[in-house]
């Protein structure tokens, strides 16, 4: 049978209101509840590896029949529609048109073949990216024989079992507030707004000290700095560490004392051989003050 007999023979028959036979569903693609038609499957086999920490290898493999369906639709449509010199329009032999227009048709059929597909993989199989995977269409190309093979790796979610969880027993920790925990929070608000004043005696949490500070690490000065300003609390962070024991280790210092407290140093220390050692500064107080303020 030639072209022209194969495009006449399948010629399809137009519904119009006048048409009043049934026509069957046979052959047609299934439908969705809302009634449009889902597109039929593509038969394809897929391989999933883990490559490295939340990142997987994916191999997918189109065969054939369903590669050559699609060129087969697509140059029907051209035998049909096509204007080739020295034939009546729509009777130009397919191998024409296919010579005319391979290469226009390959890269309609790659997308749509490859778009398909990347929805049926995430259709059929639970990748959850994280990211586009490293997939370029550009340097994909459909082989004239053979299966549409492409692979790619791509970066998930990760994957772990839940341990049971269910009806476990947690303590939920409650804090009592009371007239003096107000009162402190009341003083640490008001204490941005208010004026330092002279105080003489003993430092007490919430007061401000001027002090000279040497960090020493063993026997060697890694740091030193004059005259620094700060406020007396529990805990004290500064740009390069923290010290969880401050306000225990300088309460009760005097003009003129000197204090030791330990500091956690952390990503933020200069020196990098020095992230997450706990070296010793030295604090001599110069003077103490407090906040006077109006609640």
């Amino acid at each position: 049978m030639s072209a022209d007999e194969k495009t006449t023979a399948e010629e399809p028959h137009v519904h119009g209101p006048e048409c009043q036979h049934e026509h069957g569903h046979e052959g047609h693609a299934p439908e969705h509840e809302d009634g449009e038609e889902k597109p039929e499957k593509l038969a394809q086999d897929v391989e999933i590896k883990d490559v490295g920490p939340c990142r997987k290898h994916i191999k997918v493999t189109v065969q054939r029949t369903d590669i050559d369906k699609k060129f087969d639709e697509k140059y029907k449509e051209l035998v049909g529609e096509s204007w080739v010199p020295g034939f009546r329009p729509g009777k130009a032999p397919r191998q024409i048109v296919v010579r005319k227009y391979k290469k226009e048709v390959d890269d309609q059929v790659k997308a749509q073949v490859l778009f398909a597909s990347l929805e049926q993989l995430a259709e059929d199989h639970d990748i959850a990216p994280l990211s586009p995977p490293n997939l370029n269409p550009n340097t994909l190309v459909i082989p004239d024989k053979g299966d549409f093979v492409y692979e790619f790796e791509v970066e998930v979610r990760p994957s772990f079992e839940l341990p049971e969880y269910k009806n476990l027993k947690l303590k939920r920790p409650v804090k009592e507030f009371n007239d003096e925990d107000v009162t402190q929070e009341e003083k640490r608000v008001l204490s941005r707004f208010g004026q330092r004043i002279p105080k003489d005696g003993a430092v007490e949490l919430g007061d401000f000290i001027t002090a000279d500070m040497t960090s020493r690490m063993g026997p060697l000065t890694i740091g030193s700095a004059k005259e620094i300003v700060l406020r007396v609390d529990d805990t004290v962070a500064f740009r390069d560490g923290v010290a969880s024991k401050f306000g225990e280790q300088v309460v009760g210092a005097k003009a003129g004392d000197s204090r030791e407290v330990d500091i956690h140093l952390t990503e933020g220390v200069a020196n990098e051989s020095l992230k997450g050692q706990t070296p010793r500064r030295r604090w001599r107080s110069r003077t103490s003050s407090r906040c006077a303020c109006r609640s």
